[in-house]
């Protein structure tokens, strides 16, 4: 008997019960109580989680917005090693690589995203790293190491963030100098050859001056086996760091400079070929057996080089905060792909892109104190890029280039007036402008041309929020976001390189946020209704010769006229006592076109279709996870065990036609069950873990490519891995 995906996603949670059902047995001596020994799991569960969503800190529980915070705490317990790893940790998320480029982002929140590395594509999920937004999907799949904190933002967030953040935000928060002489060290090993090293250390200057340096270097032999060339395949090897210097004269007045690099480079998931009856690339590898055996004759590989600067200062004037966050970022990004898979040289690519970026963020944010409350400021952003895409085999042979100089202005506000103690009214809005000059020399006898367009927006924002009691809060809002149009980069055709228009939505959102149990449970629901117009689509067009044969494809954004997403999200985390913490999230999603037509079928025939109720990628209908947390401290330290079930309903990987015919592009409903148990010393000074990730060995497909007619790829996520920490703190 099939049971129903709700069922499912609560039968899943009965592995996480298992871990953890002789958890208590490991601690029947009596608990140590050294001076230094951590407070008990419970005390710590009730302590207040503080979020900066809405641009100043606030009690999560008191800001009408749909945010999950992971702390420190929460990511060590975890054994948290990317951004991928808190997929479905919250409601409506999926956080996943794209995954043939193994430090490209594809983030979809609740059922909106955008998966492809091409720096010409706008991003639908907004990426920041200390209050940097982070313009393109590349170089946004980082290593976790010395972040402080994860706030995942649901919903559009463009009055506060943003053209770019219409479907929601993961902003990332990296750790600061706190003054003193300490530090750490952690060292991890696991199969598939990982090697892992994370330095921090805290270093003081003077009395008001202040450093910090982290480091990471990272090594991992990949879980592929290349049978064509004989060899394991999907290594990274990473090597970042991390200066942190902050200056605090008075109190009032503060400034901290953050100084980052990092180099990636690796093959990342290899390809597997997933085509149907009648495409070009079916019979050039096996379609069945091991699934992390792969056939192409020239590996993935990707080399990325990041460095940035970010400049923040805050100054407090007494009736508020003034802040300026400057920051630049750059990366050069080389891929080669075989998109084939095969032993022949049927369609292989090299793709160089370099990007780089500056911004500006000036604003001013009230203290919280008196009825009206507010955050008003401005924004500057200039970037540029330039590609280089070869194609070659017996598909088409040639090279395409691009290039792109984009300046963006916005001011922006948000005001919150207190009318009575119990009922906050909020008004809002942002007003952006931007204009992109593309240049694009096509593959073939096309002469290079040149394109320039200009796009603006204004997104209002209306809220309403009532306090029942302290522990009890009801919102509802209403606000637009914006997309910014843009053109093809890959366009190989003159007619393809567009523009395509601007995305924009109408999001309408309810919830209630509660607290119980002397706020030991904190229970939050949202219900959304998301309304987009010109939804940017992705797709692969066909490049036709004179005679109007395919000799390639392209892939290229189109703009759907309209698609709907509804959805609930439920959150719980609860601190039973007794040592033992719960967090747990449910999401449902209807997400799908509701006009739509188009040929979507890459064949090379201009046939378009009505793909009207269409579901969208990525959008699973029932999503959710289950975490337990077990904490006791004994004789020789502080125990700590930690299980998490995860379970995502079948989602389509990649959009087109080709789903109302065949499930090639779907991937199955799958329970991701993750564990950790860690002993730390009394005294916090040593700290050991043993982990594992996917414990089941469920197979899971990350990521499918749909070529046309040539055929379709597929990209596997890990089977199960498994590691240990050692980490000293001094």
């Amino acid at each position: 008997m099939r049971h129903s995906a709700p069922a499912r996603l609560f039968m899943s949670a009965a592995s996480v019960l298992a871990i953890l059902a002789a958890a208590p047995a490991l601690a029947q001596q009596p608990a140590a109580e050294p001076a230094a020994a951590p407070q008990p799991a419970a005390e710590e569960g009730s302590e207040e989680v503080v979020v900066t969503a809405q641009k100043r800190e606030q009690r999560l529980q008191d800001v009408p917005v749909s945010v999950t915070a992971f702390t420190s705490k929460i990511l060590d317990e975890q054994a948290t090693q990317s951004l991928t790893n808190l997929s479905a940790k919250a409601p409506n998320v999926v956080l996943a690589p794209v995954g043939y480029s193994p430090f490209a982002a594809a983030f979809y929140i609740r059922g909106l995203g955008f998966s492809d590395v091409e720096s010409s594509f706008e991003p639908s999920v907004g990426t920041e790293i200390n209050g940097v937004y982070l313009t393109r999907n590349s170089g946004a799949l980082m290593d976790f190491y010395d972040i402080a904190s994860v706030e995942v933002l649901r919903g559009p967030q463009g009055t506060l963030y943003g053209r770019n953040t219409i479907g929601g935000l993961v902003s990332l928060r990296t750790k600061r100098p706190d003054g003193t002489f300490s530090g750490g060290f952690q060292g991890s090993l696991g199969d598939h050859g990982r090697r892992e090293a994370r330095v921090a250390v805290n270093f003081p200057i003077t009395d008001t001056f202040a450093g910090r340096i982290s480091l990471l270097y990272k090594n991992y032999d990949g879980y592929n086996y290349n049978a064509t060339l004989g060899r394991d395949e999907g290594f990274q090897e990473t090597f970042a760091g991390r200066l942190t210097l902050r200056y605090a004269p008075t109190e009032d007045f503060e400034a901290t400079l953050i100084l980052d690099a990092d180099n990636e480079k690796g093959s990342g998931a290899s390809m597997r070929n997933a085509g149907r009856p009648g495409n070009v690339f079916t019979n050039l590898s096996p379609l069945d057996g091991d699934p992390y055996v792969t056939y192409g004759n020239e590996p993935i590989f990707s080399d990325v080089d990041t460095w940035g600067a970010t400049l923040e200062m805050n100054y407090d004037i007494g009736a508020g905060t003034i802040t300026s966050v400057t920051g630049y970022r750059e990366f050069n990004d080389n891929l080669s792909s075989d998109y084939d898979a095969s032993a022949i040289t049927g369609y292989h690519g090299e793709r160089t892109q370099t990007h780089w970026q500056f911004s500006e963020e000036l604003r001013i944010a009230s203290n919280g104190e008196g009825p009206w409350n507010y955050v008003v400021g401005v924004y500057y952003l200039s970037q540029a890029y330039d590609i280089s895409n070869r194609q070659w085999g017996f598909i088409v042979n040639g090279t395409q280039f691009a290039n792109q100089d984009n300046t963006a202005y916005a001011v922006f506000g948000q005001i919150d007036y207190n009318a009575t103690p119990e009922l906050v009214l909020t008004a809002g809005g942002r007003y952006s402008y931007e204009e992109k000059t593309f240049t694009n020399d096509p593959l073939g006898p096309v002469t290079a041309s040149t394109f320039k367009s200009d796009w603006s927006d204004f997104s209002p924002k209306l809220g309403i929020s009532y306090k029942f009691t302290d522990d009890i809060m009801a919102y509802a809002q209403w606000q637009q976001g914006f997309r910014s149009g843009g053109y093809n980069g890959r366009a190989n055709t003159v007619s393809a390189v567009g523009p395509f228009d601007a995305e924009n939505v109408d999001a309408y959102e309810i919830g209630l946020k509660t607290s119980f149990l002397d706020r030991r449970l904190r229970l939050n629901f949202a219900a959304f209704r998301n309304e987009y117009s010109d939804m940017q689509t992705g797709t692969q067009g066909p490049i036709l010769d004179g005679g109007g044969n395919i000799i390639g494809f392209q892939s290229i954004v189109t703009n759907a006229a309209a698609a709907t997403i509804d959805g609930f999200e439920v959150e719980a985390n609860w601190a039973v006592g007794s040592g033992f913490t719960i967090n747990a999230n449910i999401g449902w999603l209807d997400a799908r076109y509701s006009d739509f037509i188009a040929d979507l079928t890459s064949d090379g025939v201009d046939n378009p279709t009505d793909n009207t109720d269409l579901p969208l990628v990525f959008a699973p209908r029932w999503s959710g996870s289950l975490g337990i947390t077990y904490a006791t401290d004994l004789d020789f330290g502080r125990l700590t065990v930690n299980a998490n079930a995860v379970y995502m309903d079948d989602v389509y990987t990649s959009g087109g036609t080709i789903n109302r015919i065949s499930d090639v592009q779907v991937r199955r409903e799958n329970t991701l069950l993750d564990a950790a148990i860690s002993l730390e010393s009394p005294d916090g000074v040593w700290r050991v873990s043993l982990w594992g990730k996917n414990l089941a060995d469920q197979l899971v497909i990350n990521n499918t490519f749909g070529l046309g007619a040539l055929g379709n790829l597929r990209v596997y996520a890990p089977p199960m891995t498994w590691g240990i920490d050692v980490g000293v703190n001094f």
